[in-house]
């Protein structure tokens, strides 16, 4: 059987989310759509998914991966700890969509999963065939795009490496991405907004919405 899937983008299937979310919560790999490029991940509660990811993506281990996480700026506080107020404000401005917040990891966010410098980075996507796949899975799903390091992020199936696909053990096609380029990512860590890298949403938005939210 296939392990490639067609998935409709604003009304996946039922059947396929949940065979996809079964793999997740087995421990697997699955590769998924977003708004930004296309992601691979694992259930963030997997003890196998994180070193199957890096190897996939010939990722440095010193680049923790991401969490996927529901539309809910409580989970600032769930995940991270001594979040500022502009972080919350952010979220509530930009959540669903394609904002990164990197905030000081709390005890939720085990070792392996965090950055150096004891940090996690959270982002919950403006995507239904995401959102359906963290509740379908139960949790957090960690992420990062579907290609390997290095290589341009892949904002289509069809851009998909082939490496990448045979590497997972679901992948779910949905066409072309909404934003055709990743997330912008703000570390939030001190007592101002920085921003890590600009990308769908622009630095000057950010910057804004973080002096309301402040």
């Amino acid at each position: 059987m296939s392990k490639v899937f067609h998935i409709d983008p604003e009304e996946p299937s039922a059947e396929v989310i949940n065979l996809a979310a079964k793999v997740l919560r087995d421990g697997g790999i699955v590769v998924f759509p977003t708004e930004t490029v296309y992601g691979i991940g694992a259930s963030a509660d997997s003890c196998i998914g994180p070193h199957e990811i890096f190897d996939i993506k010939v990722r440095p281990l010193d680049k923790p991966l991401p969490w996927l996480v529901e539309n809910d700026d409580a989970l600032l506080d769930k995940y991270g700890v001594g979040v500022p107020e502009y972080a919350h404000g952010l979220a509530k401005a930009f959540w669903p969509g394609a904002l990164t917040l990197v905030v000081k990891a709390s005890e939720r966010v085990t070792k392996e999963f965090r950055a150096e410098d004891d940090t996690v980075a959270l982002r919950s996507p403006d995507h239904e065939v995401v959102m359906e796949l963290i509740h379908a899975s139960g949790g957090p799903i960690i992420a990062t795009s579907a290609n390997t390091s290095g290589q341009p992020a892949p904002d289509d199936f069809a851009k998909v490496e082939e490496r990448i696909i045979a590497a997972a053990d679901v992948v779910l096609d949905g066409g072309e991405t909404e934003h055709k380029q990743a997330s912008t990512v703000v570390d939030c860590t001190g007592p101002e907004p920085v921003i890590l890298r600009e990308g769908a949403i622009p630095s000057a938005a950010i910057m804004e919405a973080a002096a309301v939210g402040a």
